[in-house]
Order: C-alpha cells, then sequence, then structure tokens
C-alpha cells in the first residue's frame, strides 16, 4: 500500500501521550498560536522571515495559515460536497475506480490503509494530480518504475464536476504554495547562504509529483473515545503540504454542520515543540500549509516537520452522524530527485531532537549517520519510511 508515502498516517493510537484534553491552537500569538499571513504579502514579496521563523522553525507548530488567498472560498464550496457525494456511491462502483496497479495512489481507496493490522474503514480517499494528467509525459518506463507516482489520473462520472473542481483547487493551492515555499526558501538562505531556491528548485521546477487527495471522513459511532484517530499520527514527507479547511456534513444528507455542532475534540492536532497536543482550528478563510520532512531535510534542519493526525468528532447518544470532508496537497520532490542538507551542513542538524515516540524516527528512514553527508534518493527515503511506519504500526 505504498500511498502511504504520500501521507503515511499509520502510527498505532497506543502510542498517543496520555495527556489532558488538548489545547486549541489559535491565530498569532504564542509560540502555541498558528501564524497566518497575508496572502497579498506573499505575493508582493514582503520580507516574512521572522513569520516563517515562527511557524516553521524549531520552536514552530510546523503549520501556518494564508488569509484571503483569491477564490478560495468557491472551489473550496464546489470540491468538498462533493467527496460526500462521492464517498457514498455504491461499493462497486467505487471499487472500479480503485488502481491496485497504482498501489492506491490514483483514483479511490479506502480499506486499503492498515492499523494494528486490521483495515482502516474510516475513511475513503480519492488521488489524483491536479496539474499533470500524465506525470510520466508518456514515458511507459518512468510509470511501470514509479507507479504511486505516475500513473495517470482517472475521473469517475458518476460524480460531474469532480474532475474541474479538483483540478480547480489543487492548482490553486499549488500555486499559493509555490509563494510560500519562495519565502521558506528565503529564510532558510538567511541561515545557510549556500542554500539559494533549493526548496523551490525540488518541489516546483524540477518536480511532477503531486499528490492531491481528496478525504471524506466517515461519522464515527455512537458514543466513540474523544481520543479515536481519523488518521494516525505522522509526519509528511512532502516539501509542503497544503490544506483545505475542512468542512464538516451530517453523513445522511450531506448538509452542512452548523457551526458550534461539532466536538472540540475533532479535526487536526499538531504535537507542539514542548510536546503539548494542540487542535489546530484554521479559519474557513485560509488555506493551511505543513512543512514536511523533505524540507527539512533541504534545510538542513532550519525548518522542522511537526507529528500530526486527524482526531474524530465526538457523537454522542442520539446525535446525528457527522462526517468530515477536507483536501490536501502533497507537493513534493520529484521521485527520483537527491536531496540533501545545504553545503557545509549535516545531517546530525536534520536530526536534531528528533521525535521518537509517536513516529518512526526519521533516522531510521534517512538511513544516514554523521558525518555522512551523501544525499538521499526521494523515492528511496519513500520507501524506508513507509517500511518503518509499518514496523512502527505492528
Amino acid at each position: 500500500v505504498f500511498f502511504l508515502w504520500f501521507h503515511p498516517a499509520m502510527a498505532p493510537a497506543m502510542k498517543r501521550p496520555a495527556a489532558a484534553p488538548p489545547a486549541d491552537a489559535k491565530a498569532n500569538g504564542d509560540s502555541n498560536e498558528v501564524v497566518i499571513l497575508e496572502y497579498q504579502e506573499l505575493v508582493e514579496g514582503k520580507d516574512l522571515s521572522a513569520q516563517i521563523a515562527k511557524a516553521y522553525g524549531p520552536g514552530g507548530l510546523g503549520i501556518c495559515g494564508v488569509r484571503h488567498v483569491p477564490g478560495l472560498q468557491e472551489v473550496r464550496r464546489k470540491l468538498l460536497p462533493l467527496a460526500h457525494r462521492l464517498a457514498t456511491l455504491p461499493q462497486e462502483t467505487l471499487e472500479s475506480y480503485e488502481r491496485a496497479d497504482a498501489h492506491y495512489c490514483v483514483g479511490w481507496s479506502r480499506g486499503r490503509e492498515k492499523f494494528k493490522g486490521k483495515p482502516d474503514m474510516a475513511k475513503g480517499s480519492f488521488y489524483a494530480n491536479p496539474v499533470w494528467d500524465d506525470p510520466a509525459g508518456g514515458d511507459e518506463t518512468v510509470r511501470e518504475k514509479y507507479p504511486y507516482a505516475a500513473t495517470r489520473n482517472i475521473w469517475p462520472k458518476e460524480v460531474p464536476g469532480l474532475e474541474e473542481a479538483f483540478k480547480a483547487t489543487g492548482k490553486l493551492v499549488y500555486e499559493c504554495g509555490e509563494h510560500l515555499v519562495k519565502h521558506c526558501d528565503r529564510f532558510v538562505e538567511s541561515q545557510h547562504p549556500e542554500h539559494g531556491q533549493r526548496l523551490h528548485a525540488a518541489a516546483y521546477t524540477n518536480s511532477r509529483m503531486l499528490a492531491g487527495r481528496l478525504l471524506h471522513y466517515f461519522s464515527p459511532s455512537e458514543g466513540n473515545n474523544t481520543e479515536d484517530a481519523w488518521c494516525g499520527w505522522h509526519n509528511d514527507n512532502s516539501v509542503i503540504t497544503g490544506l483545505v479547511p475542512a468542512l464538516w456534513l451530517y453523513e445522511d444528507t450531506g448538509e452542512e454542520v452548523p457551526a458550534g455542532s461539532v466536538s472540540s475534540t475533532g479535526g487536526l492536532h499538531v504535537r507542539g515543540r514542548d510536546r503539548s497536543i494542540l487542535r489546530v482550528a484554521l479559519p474557513s478563510d485560509c488555506l493551511g500549509f505543513q512543512i514536511g520532512e523533505a524540507s527539512q531535510i533541504l534545510s538542513g534542519g532550519t525548518l522542522v516537520a511537526t507529528p500530526h493526525q486527524v482526531r474524530s468528532h465526538e457523537r454522542k447518544e442520539g446525535e446525528r452522524p457527522v462526517c468530515r470532508e477536507t483536501f490536501a496537497l502533497f507537493i513534493e520532490p520529484q521521485w527520483d530527485a537527491a536531496i540533501a542538507p545545504p553545503k557545509g551542513v549535516g545531517y546530525d542538524a536534520v536530526l536534531k531532537e528528533e521525535e521518537s515516540e509517536l513516529i518512526p524516527p526519521l533516522s531510521k528512514r534517512l538511513k544516514r549517520t554523521p558525518p555522512d553527508v551523501t544525499p538521499v534518493v526521494f523515492g528511496e527515503y519513500l520507501a524506508d519510511s513507509f517500511q518503518e511506519y509499518y514496523k512502527h504500526n505492528n
């Protein structure tokens, strides 16, 4: 199940730390608050180094929001309800859009991830590359070698408008992410002058590896545990991951849930640098961007990925079933790209204070021991990550 390389949500629920209920991470303020950037400032090239450091540096949450992105509300309202429509199609119809030959990284996927040896039925995913319908550019050799990344898109005819809405949303996230990645490069370059624009080169100039993931989180049963995970603890492997604010719907009708009706336990949670667990509630007018481990490697640890998970809504006895719809875009280096820290920086800086409780340590997945500075092939690192997450979970 190689699609987990894109979003390896496989850490076991039993490994979550026992703690008080998670606090909310609010917008702007101390180290446990989400940094919110203005889209226009990103575009105009304003110096945002302090904000980038706060969001993505060793003391940050690894996530920020971008407000006032033109067209966000329109694409969000068009795409996310289609996740519900797709997920409620007959099972045999959905199975016709599964691509086992692409390791379930293209088309529909449900129950292909495993938690403690059992199929994960809590969510359904639809994968496609929103920018390149054929990432391999017709090269069948590439497609055969990297089927998880280079297989052509497929689109379900039973959900009219899905292809258009998926691509429009993905391209919006992709283009906004490009502005943000350039600011990340500037910040890293201020710390390591040899860095240059390596993040942008890896994620944009030299890559067609994009994983768009439309997600439907199925309603939990009545009286579920408040710490039930829809998606287990993991770090993203990407350079950066764009997140469209979630839409909460009634499972039975597809109608939007009124504001305030979703429990405070539901949604995205991150592990703060102080090791506290924080619920991140992005404002509905903000795109979220999480930094990934590829950026941590390429920046020499100047930017640091943060473990995160999605917890389910707490459904009390007698309450209507509530589901969650969202979209994530994993913006990654090319499958055969060699990535390494900036010149003069070792892997010891990348691995400093690495997380080893919630997720398998990055050092086990990179397989580089300082002072070794040999670059890592991104696809090989993905494969090693998959193997380590599988062992960690089972």
